[in-house]
């Protein structure tokens, strides 16, 4: 085997594989500027350690996959713990130079965290061409990097990590690693058949499955396809997240792992630095599906993330006026007047709502920085009769709603700037007015969005200053936040006054800082990213609610819904996902009924652009079946994303292997047939379910019986331009059992419970939640046993014949008042 370094160019660049850009910030005096090319100085003498190179097989191992490193030659390689089938082979870690480079087993140990229980190797790299023009030391080394590598007893992908061990005389800092050299081969170097990528995207990055074997991604990528006719998936990415962004890579089928951070981390001298950014690679997927949900499900525990679950509509107050272009409400009076239009047109009977001021004043003097009730009166946002924000949250209280807000993440007020110089980054606001030569607009000096003075989130006094007053708002009643331009806080050039911050872990720390002043409970938005050149990240997994995933719009397109959809994996999950404000007015019923379900599908949350004022008792009846929301870590899979669409049409969610909702969605300009195969493969459109059993399947919105179909079946839908069909199928029984309800768009699983089949009895019973004055039908099939007799403990009750089936029965139940009622039929 070829050594690593061998006729390789010693580049010292950001792209090369584990070379660390890093600043030095103390080091040895220069004794000697004799150097030579290809390895440490002759005068350094005993500071020259020899090549020992270890030969005993250092292995890592848990019954999924075993790691078996090659520290001679400075490689591991990756197989199948049961069969030994190679996953990834001679995967490199690279040298910078040959002479004096040394691979050893620095440290072995378990590991016991929030991804349960595990092994762990960390290796130690000593490497001369750390950098590569520093080889006249006449003594001591360059700083060892550290490669960390973990197998969990519960997961069959291997995590990776980095450090640095460095001596007593080096303190550095340390830009970007990479822990994936890209030179390994896949499944022993068998061809990849007709292979698909999918990015892991964040924020506002467009997310699109496509063919071929290079692609480069923040945060992570998927790759499946066929080896040897069977269907491979390998899923690399981010996982533990603290400082740097992250990167994942496909060159010409080899993979890549990087983070990165423009500023970097400070590594203090005589340390063994191991950092919390931690990435992902799962080489035995087979279902891209599930490979995808286990590494969804593992960014969850690694992070703690748990999104708070957005169970009601968020009516932003700028974006009815702002984007629908009607009557102005972003103030308090008229945000409470709001409250009284939701309350009228029924909305409140399914669900409280949230209503959001948005002190959203760009340039100049604003309230940002300042965040109080003086601010927000002075610029017109807190408003007779409510003119702090306790009274505007205690009066939507009184009428079943809660308040919200809106703040700036790094867009400070020019005259709190002023007032507070100590608090901004390099503890200077100078710039405070400088101008854009470039900006023509001459009532200001520059695009509000790219602020030449911002504030320093690592102050400890400015994040004195930020808790209290935020803590302020969250006891005054505000119960979620939208947070603008988050681009604005993420600052490539430094300038912090914690020295250990890096860019990417001061951003992260102003949304800790939120969190804390907030609470647990609070909804937090972190708006679409991406703007003025920053990345799109999953940084802020674990702390934050929500992503944005568009710019300001008020419309509803396919994209929309397949950005969001084609992140089904760390949708409610990670985080949920929204692509901006939802105008429900002025649509057909059949466009709005799309609008809700695909939006309840792909997202954790519905915001509006519509003033309740214009909800017709139609338009609370379609928002209305989407709530409540379900809490469950789930979300629904886009079945045809790997069959050729760039907008999936088909999307299953899983309730229970033998209960699944599916959606329709005709994302063409013509009417057509959109399907999928009930059993087959997934990768295929298929919803994978057991061919040899039998399902009913009934659709929602038409309140249509589909059919008793076999498990070898096609479930098909004609729909128009736009439109969709929420469809629940479910294995049919040998006894009575629910199909649908009208009530909600699942069919079921939120509004009843406890139901369940009694032999003794040969009775179906069940709770169902019954909204006060409006008839809760729920669709039976009692394959094949007579049904006569009704049993409720409160409100009517009557069972009808279903009028396509004679198999089917609707049990309608109604109650005076909103109650839990229970019901039994035989």
């Amino acid at each position: 085997m070829p050594h690593p370094s061998k006729n390789r160019p010693l580049l010292f660049t950001g792209q090369a594989t584990f070379l660390m850009r890093l600043a030095v910030l103390a080091a040895l005096p220069i004794l000697s500027l004799s150097a030579t090319p290809d390895g440490p100085s002759a005068d350094q003498g005993g500071a020259t350690p020899a090549s020992s190179k270890s030969t005993a097989p250092v292995e890592l191992k848990n019954e999924y996959v075993t790691v078996a490193f090659d520290l001679e030659d400075f490689r591991f390689s990756v197989y199948d713990s049961k069969t030994g089938e190679p996953l990834l082979t001679d995967s490199q870690i690279k040298v910078g130079m040959d002479k004096g480079a040394e691979l050893k087993v620095h440290r072995e140990e378990a590991v016991s965290d929030a991804m349960g229980e595990g092994k762990r190797i960390i290796l130690a790299l000593t490497d001369y061409g750390f950098y590569r023009y520093a080889t006249h030391f006449r003594s001591g080394v360059p700083p060892k990097r550290l490669l960390s590598f973990t197998l969990y007893d519960e997961y069959p992908a291997l995590v990776l990590g980095f450090g640095l061990l460095t001596d007593n005389y080096y303190s550095i800092r340390l830009r970007d690693a990479e822990v994936l050299s890209g030179e390994g081969e896949l499944f022993g170097g068998a061809r990849i058949r007709d292979p698909l990528t999918l990015n892991g995207a964040a924020g506002a990055v467009a997310t699109y499955v496509l063919p071929g074997l290079d692609r480069i991604s923040s945060n992570s990528l998927m790759l499946t396809g066929k080896v040897k006719g069977k269907q491979r998936t390998v899923v690399w990415g981010g996982l533990g997240q603290a400082a740097y962004g992250k990167v994942a890579e496909l060159q010409d089928g080899g993979l890549r792992l990087l983070a990165e951070d423009p500023y970097g981390l400070l590594i203090d001298e005589d340390r063994e630095f191991l950092s919390e950014d931690t990435f992902y690679l799962d080489l035995t997927g087979t279902d891209p599906f599930a490979a995808l949900e286990r590494y969804g499900l593992a960014l969850r525990a690694a992070n703690d993330a748990s999104p708070n679950v957005y169970d009601y509509p968020v009516l932003c107050g700028w974006s009815v006026g702002a984007i629908s272009k009607l009557p102005g409400i972003n103030n308090s009076a008229k945000l409470v007047e709001e409250a009284d239009h939701a309350v009228a047109s029924g909305m409140t009977k399914y669900t409280k709502i949230m209503n959001r001021l948005e002190p959203d004043k760009y340039h100049l003097d604003t309230e940002q920085g300042w965040w109080d009730n003086e601010v927000f009166r002075q610029y017109g946002h807190l408003v007779p009769p409510y003119e702090t924000l306790k009274e505007f949250c205690t009066a939507l209280e009184e009428r079943d709603a809660m308040g919200y807000i809106y703040m700036q993440l790094g867009m400070p007020s020019d005259d709190f700037a002023r007032a507070h110089p100590e608090w901004m980054l390099f503890n200077d606001a100078s710039e405070v007015d400088r101008v854009d030569p470039n900006f023509r607009r001459k009532e200001v000096k520059h695009h509000h969005h790219q602020p030449y003075v911002t504030y320093d989130y690592t102050d400890k006094s400015f994040a004195e200053h930020f808790v209290k007053v935020w803590s302020a708002i969250a006891e005054a009643g505000i119960q979620g936040v939208k947070v603008d331009y988050p681009a604005t806080a993420w600052r490539p050039e430094g300038g912090f006054d914690d020295r250990y911050a890096s860019t990417n872990s001061a951003y992260l720390r102003a949304f800790k800082l939120l969190r804390e002043a907030m609470g647990e409970d609070a909804l937090i938005d972190e708006r679409n990213l991406g703007e003025s050149g920053r990345p799109c990240l999953d940084l802020t997994a674990g702390v934050i609610d929500t992503q944005r995933t568009w710019a300001d719009s008020n419309e509803f397109v396919p994209e929309m819904v397949s950005r969001s959809g084609l992140r089904w994996y760390k949708n409610r999950t990670v985080f949920n996902y929204y692509s901006d404000t939802k105008a429900v007015h002025g649509l057909e019923p059949a466009e709005l009924q799309s609008l809700i379900t695909l939006n309840f599908l792909t997202s954790g949350r519905l915001d509006l652009a519509t003033s309740y004022s214009l909800f017709t008792p139609e338009i609370t009846r379609i928002v209305s079946r989407s709530y409540p929301h379900y809490p469950d870590p789930v979300s629904a899979r886009p079945l045809d994303a790997f069959t050729g669409v760039t907008d999936p049409q088909v999307y299953e969610l899983e309730l229970t292997p033998d209960w699944r909702q599916v959606t329709f969605y005709n994302t063409g300009e013509e009417k057509a047939e959109v399907s999928t195969a009930l059993s087959g493969d997934r990768v295929k459109n298929a919803i994978g379910l057991d061919p040899r059993q039998s399902y009913h399947a009934y659709e929602f919105w038409t309140d249509t019986y589909v059919g008793k179909l076999k498990g070898r079946d096609e479930l098909a839908w004609p729909l128009d331009p736009g439109h969709c069909a929420m469809i629940s199928v479910r294995r049919a029984l040998d006894h009575p059992q629910v199909l649908s309800t009208d009530r909600h768009l699942l069919q079921g699983w939120v509004e009843l419970e406890d139901v369940r089949w009694d032999a003794a009895k040969q009775s179906l019973n069940g709770t169902a939640k019954v909204i006060g004055g409006e008839t809760l039908r729920i669709v039976i099939a009692s394959n094949g046993i007579g049904l006569e007799e009704i049993t409720v403990n409160e409100g009517r009750a009557k069972l009808e014949a279903h009028p396509t089936s004679d198999d089917l029965y609707v049990l309608a139940i109604d109650a005076g008042e909103t109650s839990d009622v229970q019901w039994s039929v035989r």
